[in-house]
């Protein structure tokens, strides 16, 4: 427990200066928000449209697009907002259209990178299915094709796709939920015993289980818990210079497994 402590208290240091979602996110999870923080996440919600195209994407990148309206709900705005609305309605005429191919190397917000063209769209498709999952579009019927598509699809070839997919399903409509097991059953069964997920990154391993939240998946954090502190530096951080994204996501790993 008193490296939990320590781990937690070093990310807290960390974001306690950070003026960006990671670091508005990590403070409302420590409760230690600053006074502005209100202000902050208005400020940086009304960024992400701003950088919209006449035709509500951000660059004409699905990626980019689903991740941007991603991070306006997690600070805060509702799906009906004008300006999420524009991002959401280009994301589904892209998941509810003729797929488009995504070019490669991507790399994920959690900065996992895919050279393979068919791993970085299939990862890029599940991100934004659980964009729009999020944002209460799940029961569309362009939409819920898609979600069945990622679980009665050939498994995927690897352990990181399987956690875009069991991100996607994380919160999909109940129908679909049941598929979870199957899945974190097989993300335990591939977990090492130090708690590692050899040939897979640990933080697209841990965002996914994060997003299903179910007990077998704490569990699994829990279990990679050690390896995560192990990796962490003085700064906090778990990569240098340091990934806010990545350090929120041990940030979220830790309190799981601080809490039980």
């Amino acid at each position: 427990m008193k490296s939990l402590k320590k781990a937690i208290a070093k990310l807290d240091t960390l974001f306690q200066d950070r003026d960006t979602r990671p670091g508005v996110l990590a403070r409302e999870i420590l409760g230690t928000q600053k006074p502005g923080d209100t202000t902050l996440a208005e400020l940086l919600r009304n960024e992400r449209p701003a950088r919209t195209r006449m035709d509500g994407s951000i660059g004409d990148s699905l990626l980019d697009t689903a991740w941007a309206a991603w991070e306006m709900m997690d600070l805060g705005l509702d799906a009906l907002d004008g300006g999420l609305d524009r991002l959401i309605s280009w994301v589904l005429t892209r998941i509810e259209g003729v797929p488009t191919d995504q070019p490669a190397p991507v790399t994920l917000p959690n900065g996992l990178v895919l050279d393979a063209a068919g791993e970085a769209a299939y990862a890029t498709r599940a991100l934004a299915v659980r964009t729009l999952v999020r944002a209460r579009h799940g029961d569309r019927p362009g939409v819920a094709a898609v979600v069945r598509e990622l679980v009665h699809v050939t498994q995927p070839p690897t352990l990181d796709l399987s956690a875009s997919v069991l991100g996607a399903l994380a919160l999909a409509p109940p129908e679909h939920r049941h598929h979870l097991d199957g899945l974190i059953g097989r993300v335990g069964a591939a977990q090492s015993d130090a708690g590692t997920w050899p040939g897979a990154d640990l933080f697209q391993m841990l965002e996914a289980l994060i997003l299903a939240g179910v007990r077998l998946a704490r569990a699994l954090i829990a279990k990679a818990v050690p390896s995560l502190v192990d990796l962490q530096q003085e700064t906090g951080a778990f990569d240098d210079p340091p990934h806010e994204e990545r350090a929120l996501i041990g940030l979220r790993a830790l309190q799981v497994a601080a809490e039980g």
